[in-house]
C-alpha cells in the first residue's frame, strides 16, 4: 500500500521553472530513471530560485538533503529554526514535520535529494534536522545537472546516453559529501576500486577472469553487478575506460602511436579501427592540431 504524506509548496512561477530540473525513479517523473531505486534515490534536482520558495512535508518516507551553493535558506521543524548558506547542507530526516524556505534577497542555487528511508541512508537518521559543511556542492550540482539532461535524452528515445554512468557519478559524489564511501556493499566497493585501477593501468591484463579475482565474484555474478551499476558487461566497461582515456590523451596532444601503446595495443591499425567504431571518426581527427598523427 502506498505511503500517504503531506506536501506544501509555495513557489512563484520563475521558481517553479527552476525547480523543474529534476529526475525521479518513477515513470511519471520528468525526467525519469527507474535505476535510481538501486541507489536508494527517489528524486533529485537543481534550482536557482530568486523569488518565494518554501516547501514543507509531514511524515514523508524519505530523507531530504539540501545543499546550498549560494544565498540563504532557513530550515524549520516545529518551533526550531536553522540557517544555512553557501558551502553548507541540511538533512531533514524522514517522517516528522519539516521544511525549508529561501530567505534574504540573493538567489539560492542549490541541489536537493529525496533519499529513500532504507539501510543505505541509516546514518542520516537523527531526532531532528541537522547541518553540515561541504566543499563538494558545486561538483554535486554539476553531476545532478548532467544526470538530469542525460535522463531527458533517454526518455526521448536516444540510445547513446550516459544515464547510468552519470547516475553512478551522482551516487559517488553523495558518498563524498556524506562521508559514506565505506558504507557501500563490499563487492560494489571492490568494483569501484577496480575501475580506478584500470584507469591507472589501462594496458594491464584486464581479462574477465582477472576482474572476477579482484572483485571476488564469479563471471555471472560480476556480469550482473556491472549491468546493474553501469549498464555494461565487464569487458565493455574496460573497453569504455580505454577509449575515454584515448580521447582525453589525444585531445591533450599525445600522438596516436603513443596512445595505442599506452592502452596495450600491439598494432596502431587495430587501435584505430576500434577507436573509429566507438567514436565514429579516426583517432587522427581528435589529435590536437599540429601534432604528428602517428610518429
Amino acid at each position: 500500500m502506498p505511503t500517504i504524506y503531506y506536501e506544501r509548496f509555495e513557489l512563484d512561477q520563475q521558481t517553479k521553472s527552476d525547480a523543474s530540473r529534476l529526475v525521479g525513479a518513477h515513470v511519471f517523473h520528468q525526467a525519469s530513471c527507474p535505476a535510481m531505486r538501486e541507489y536508494g534515490l527517489y528524486m533529485c534536482g537543481v534550482g536557482k530560485p530568486d523569488g518565494p520558495c518554501e516547501i514543507e512535508r509531514i511524515d514523508p518516507p524519505f530523507h531530504v538533503l539540501l545543499v546550498l551553493l549560494g544565498g540563504t535558506a532557513e530550515i524549520f521543524e516545529d518551533n526550531q529554526r536553522w540557517t544555512i548558506g553557501a558551502g553548507e547542507f541540511a538533512v531533514l530526516p524522514a517522517r516528522g514535520r519539516r521544511g525549508f524556505r529561501r530567505i534574504g534577497d540573493a538567489a539560492m542555487p542549490h541541489v536537493w535529494f529525496l533519499l529513500n528511508d532504507e539501510p543505505r541512508w541509516q546514518h542520516l537518521h537523527r531526532a531532528q534536522c541537522w547541518l553540515g559543511q561541504t566543499s563538494h556542492g558545486a561538483r554535486l550540482y554539476d553531476a545532478v545537472s548532467l544526470f538530469q539532461r542525460e535522463a531527458q535524452l533517454g526518455n526521448a528515445g536516444a540510445h547513446d546516453t550516459l544515464v547510468l554512468q552519470s547516475l553512478d557519478i551522482v551516487s559517488r559524489q553523495l558518498e563524498r559529501l556524506l562521508d559514506l564511501a565505506q558504507e557501500r556493499p563490499q563487492q560494489e566497493q571492490a568494483l569501484v576500486q577496480l575501475l580506478d585501477s584500470i584507469r591507472r593501468d589501462p594496458a594491464g591484463n584486464w581479462s574477465v577472469s582477472t576482474l572476477c579475482q579482484h572483485v571476488g565474484l564469479g563471471a555471472t555474478q560480476l556480469h550482473r553487478l556491472c549491468q546493474r551499476r553501469y549498464g555494461r558487461a565487464p569487458a565493455q566497461l574496460v573497453f569504455d575506460i580505454r577509449m575515454q582515456l584515448a580521447r582525453d590523451w589525444l585531445a591533450q596532444g599525445q600522438r596516436v602511436a603513443n596512445v595505442a601503446t599506452a592502452l596495450g595495443y600491439q598494432e596502431i591499425a587495430s587501435f584505430s579501427r576500434r577507436f573509429s567504431r566507438h567514436f565514429g571518426c579516426p583517432p587522427s581527427k581528435m589529435a590536437k592540431p599540429g601534432v604528428a598523427k602517428l610518429a
